[in-house]
């Protein structure tokens, strides 16, 4: 980041400061990190031990909370380390060139919006439809007939097979593949016979997708990621899936087929979804939660298999006592034997 007086950084993002120096902020970093230059924040209790010692040149910090170097004032310290973060990302224009790279691929059929970035080797396939400002990174493959809606962001390596549906402002980060065929199969005497996926995927407005994962076509229909659905590196969405708005997808999760997940759904990492099954609005998997059955709005789950959160916690508590009961166990199967034996004689 360009170097600049902390006193102008409060200015520019409108927040208050305080100190008795005006330091010169040259970086950004988390508390446990920060060096000099750096500005920091924090916003829960549990971090507030590293104040003492962190050697950033500022932090941001609630209001009324005690700092012993220069600090920003901000109700949401978080929240405001992530505006300043959003001032400090490099030019879009310096990550995908502006214009047509001599390399790309475009069929005569396809339509092309208005001041694009097409990067090295992209290939727009036969009656594909890019919108305004899009920006597609190297080796970016689009298929035939996809549409694409205006600001979409595709990092390079992105695979989007045909017929898909992106609305505005997609993110698709680096080897994703949207539109692979769905795990459809059916058994016979011969093996299995593989199942036509004849459908599409939609990823409605503000979807953001992380590396490398895959969103499978439907068989018939439509596999859908709601509005403003964060997903997060190497997650598996299968066929006919409709995954809600606002949700927020965990790394190394995997959603089997027709799945209904509703909105404002927080699943962690590792989360384990079986087929055909619901996930009511609000509801939170906790990581490597294996999900057998239907889960009701609102609930937290937790476990493997996964129970509601206190039943799953009281057996994993349960769990830690077993060796001590066993113990006992034997203890009491020794006396009884004793007694027995004396009984007889």
């Amino acid at each position: 980041m360009q170097p600049v007086r902390l006193s102008e950084l409060a200015a520019a993002l409108g927040m208050e400061w305080e100190g008795e120096t005006d330091p010169l902020i040259t970086g950004v970093a988390g508390i446990a990190d920060a060096g000099p230059g750096d500005i920091t924040f924090v916003s829960q209790k549990g971090f507030a031990h590293f104040l003492e010692r962190t050697r950033a040149a500022a932090v941001i910090l609630p209001p009324g909370s005690p700092s012993r170097i220069p600090v920003l004032r901000a109700e949401d310290p978080y929240g405001a380390f992530a505006r300043l973060l959003a001032r400090l990302e490099p030019c879009p224009e310096r990550i995908f060139t502006p214009g047509i790279h001599p390399t790309a691929v475009v069929d005569p059929s396809a339509q092309l919006g208005e001041r694009l970035s097409l990067g090295p080797y992209v290939v727009i396939g036969a009656g594909a439809r890019v919108g305004d400002r899009c920006a597609l990174g190297a080796h970016v493959v689009v298929g035939p007939d996809t549409v694409m809606g205006e600001d979409c962001r595709i990092y390079p390596h992105v695979t989007i097979r045909e017929g898909c549906v992106l609305g505005r402002r997609v993110v698709l980060h680096a080897g994703a593949v949207i539109g692979s065929d769905g795990f459809g199969y059916l058994p016979g005497s011969a093996g299995l016979s593989k199942i036509p996926q004849i459908g599409r995927v939609v990823l409605e407005d503000d979807v953001e997708i992380g590396a490398n994962c895959c969103v499978d076509r439907a068989t018939s229909g439509e596999t859908v990621v709601g509005a403003g659905t964060k997903i997060d590196n190497l997650v598996q969405i299968g066929h006919n899936v409709t995954l809600g708005q606002h949700c927020a997808i965990s790394a190394q999760t995997g959603i089997s087929g027709s799945c209904r997940i509703g909105n404002l759904v927080t699943m962690g990492g590792q989360v384990g979804v079986a087929d055909h099954l619901a996930v009511g609005d609000d509801a939170k998997l906790a990581a490597k939660s294996g999900i057998y059955k239907d889960v009701p709005p609102g609930m937290t789950m937790f476990g493997y298999p996964a129970f509601e959160r206190t039943v799953a916690f009281r057996m994993v508590a349960n769990m830690r006592k077993i060796p001590e009961l066993l113990q006992r166990l034997r203890r009491v199967e020794q006396a009884l034997g004793t007694a027995g034996e004396q009984r007889e004689d």
